[in-house]
């Protein structure tokens, strides 16, 4: 297999420093200075830096104000947000209350109660003789003024008790 050499055709590239067709060159000299400015003290203008201070501080003043604005801001934004889970924790809890006073009014009701005692614990309705009134002063009793004993009297022997 044979190669062919070709040549294209140059193109010719101006440097950045060369003129433009038709413009004369100027030729650039530099030139270095040696110049020692260590020992120059710079002078402090006081007005200016007076000036510089008090912007410096009346920035300062604005961004603490709007630091504490918006400071305020976010905080009432968040107790607004606390106020309202409260509210929903209050109407929960006030339903739960709720719930828990049907449930007790219903377990305290006198006929569920005397249905209970008769049928799973086996009481019955005491007689007249096993009724004792407290509160109320017997009629004999409250003529004596000494002090009575208590006695025990079986229900079934018919006796009656003594006064003394």
């Amino acid at each position: 297999m044979a190669t062919v050499a070709v040549t294209l055709p140059r193109t010719r590239r101006r440097l950045r420093n060369a003129p433009a067709a038709g413009r004369a060159t100027f030729p650039e000299f530099y030139f270095i200075k040696r110049i020692d400015n260590s020992h120059l003290v710079r002078e402090v203008d006081v007005a200016r830096r007076r000036e510089c201070f008090s912007l410096l501080g009346l920035g300062l003043l604005v961004f603490l104000f709007m630091l504490l604005f918006a400071g305020q801001h976010f905080q009432c934004v968040r107790y607004g947000y606390q106020i309202e889970q409260l509210k929903t924790d209050r109407a929960a809890v006030e339903e739960w209350n709720h719930q828990l006073r049907l449930e007790q009014a219903s377990l305290a009701d006198p006929e569920r109660i005397d249905t209970l005692a008769r049928t799973q614990l086996g009481m019955v309705s005491p007689s007249p003789q096993q009724v004792i009134r407290v509160g109320e002063p017997e009629p004999a009793a409250a003529s004596s003024e000494s002090p009575e004993l208590a006695r025990n009297i079986s229900v079934g022997s018919g006796e009656t008790p003594h006064e003394p």
